[in-house]
């Protein structure tokens, strides 16, 4: 059950109030953090004490999920607000096609000034997907960077963010963070005494920490929606490349002054495709209907503890092949997932080789799990006789997925590749 409600003024006069003076948006998004690894789903809380502050400050969801296990596309849909089947972006290193509108043109539109700081998943720009501005890493390596292998792992250039966030335009921002961390290669010891992901996990956080700091200073602080979150699960077993839960649940924690009590805890299964559709909600722009609808639903109700109803089901999808310059792979191997509160079901559309990235383990053709009596799914039901009417409706309602995705399994994935060929 939700821990709390709406603070006590009803929705329609917040509403209004905003519709007048629109939020400004802080998006912070980690890269390849592990659930499990943040104090307030449990870990060491001394490890993510901006993430927990957040959350003790707005609301923590407990069922968020990202509709992939890898980097790009996970990004694509925060950014479209639809599927990456829909959107293009399903390998990994790729990006939109052409038409597809994004996060920083929809804000642009509605009068905002979008900025996005630090590493930007989407590698192949589309017509349609243009920042107004950019704010590039530093050149100084955080601490416990001291190898070339940690080249990537950069300090976020927070003159330059203060520049932006304190200039004399009157528009509303929208800051879009992409962290680098706590993505491998882990680091090594920081000053505090931690090492290896444990230090590339609060580096992230103390990050999280100067944004929180820098808007209160500003006075930013009451006007701001701040959102964090992770793109994907990572470092553990069963996680990314995967679409068990442990691959596509991760955290997520809103503070929205006036909005949502501090310490509220949200238990309704959501997705990472409705982020963007509850963000144009709230500062009155449309959401598309059109020949390229949105995927993603508002939360806005959700959030603001008007409503525990939103999602019955929740669709995946995992493409095998990677079309970067850099570690290529162009064997096929896609996966679709369905989740609703009780159960999940999984299909691996090339079952017959062995996953390219878990060394070539040989997966079932279908997975079926009863999440109330098996949440970490490891007794796949698929034959069982007590679950068949259960397995082919969420089957069924699969394939109708992929139907309206044009989803084609091995052809869609091989269509990327021709899309983007190897380099000479």
């Amino acid at each position: 059950m939700r821990s709390t409600l709406l603070l006590a003024f009803s929705w329609f006069v917040g509403a209004s109030a905003f519709a007048a003076d629109p939020p400004n948006v802080l998006i912070y998004l980690a890269d390849d953090q592990y659930l499990s690894s943040v104090g307030c789903y449990g870990a060491d809380p001394s490890h993510t004490p901006n993430i927990d502050r957040l959350a003790r400050e707005g609301a923590r969801f407990t069922r968020c999920f990202t509709p992939s296990s890898i980097c790009t596309p996970n990004r694509g849909v925060l950014l479209s607000g639809m599927y990456p089947l829909r959107n293009g972006a399903h390998p990994n290193h790729s990006g939109f096609i052409d038409g597809i509108k994004s996060l920083p043109n929809y804000m642009k539109d509605a009068g905002y000034r979008a900025c996005i700081v630090g590493k930007d998943g989407i590698q192949k720009p589309s017509d349609l997907y243009h920042w107004e501005f950019r704010i590039e890493k530093s050149d100084h390596p955080v601490p416990g960077a001291t190898e070339e292998k940690h080249a990537r792992h950069r300090k976020t250039n927070f003159d330059e963010v203060k520049r932006f966030l304190s200039s004399g335009d009157k528009r509303p921002f929208c800051v879009f963070h992409a962290a680098s961390l706590p993505h491998g290669p882990e680091l090594n010891q920081i000053p505090n005494g931690l090492s290896g992901y444990n230090a590339a996990n609060h580096y992230m956080d103390h990050e999280l920490g100067v944004y929180l700091e820098l808007l209160k200073d500003n006075q930013l602080d009451r006007k701001t929606l701040v959102i964090y979150l992770n793109d994907n699960e990572a470092q553990l077993k069963r996680t990314k490349y995967t679409l068990y839960d442990t691959g596509v649940r991760v955290p997520m924690a809103i503070r929205w002054p006036g909005y949502i009590r501090p310490g509220t805890t949200i238990d309704t299964m959501v997705s990472t495709v409705d982020v963007l559709p509850t963000l144009l909600d709230i500062i009155g722009a449309t959401i598309p209907t059109d020949s390229l609808p949105m995927d993603g639903i508002s939360m806005r109700d959700v959030w603001t503890g008007k409503s525990d109803l939103f999602r019955k089901e929740l669709f995946f999808s995992y493409t095998g092949v990677i079309v970067g310059k850099s570690g290529r792979m162009e064997t096929p191997y896609p996966v679709r997932a369905i989740r609703t509160d009780r159960f999940k079901y999984i299909r691996y559309l090339n079952h017959r080789i062995g996953h390219p990235k878990y060394k070539g383990q040989v997966f079932p053709k279908e997975e079926f799990f009863d999440l109330s009596r098996d949440p970490n799914e490891q007794i796949n039901l698929a034959d069982s006789d007590a679950h068949v009417d259960a397995r082919r409706l969420l089957s069924h309602r699969l394939d109708e997925w992929m139907s309206e995705m044009n989803d084609r399994g091995i052809e869609s994935e091989l269509e990327s590749l021709r899309r983007y060929p190897r380099r000479k």
